[in-house]
């Protein structure tokens, strides 16, 4: 789910909540983890609106390749 989805931003639901939802199972593929560990609903949803996520590259033993994509995805989504 993305930060718009939760009802706790003022921002209307447009095509990026999609890209977001995508990155997160993108990020998710590749780490072998999730974005964000809470056992606490609400602070799953602060985390997913206010704090950046760990590099995909401290996750877990990483290919270089793997750490390519995500600077490009990364790349991608600031220019949205």
């Amino acid at each position: 789910m993305s930060p718009e989805q939760t009802g706790r931003m003022n921002r209307t639901l447009d095509y990026r909540s999609d890209f977001y939802s995508l990155g997160v199972t993108f990020y998710e593929m590749l780490t072998g983890e999730l974005l964000f560990i809470s056992s606490d609903i609400l602070e799953l949803v602060d985390c997913h609106i206010a704090k950046p996520p760990a590099p995909s590259c401290e996750c877990r033993r990483n290919a270089e390749g793997m750490q390519k994509i995500a600077t490009k995805f990364r790349k991608l989504w600031l220019r949205l």
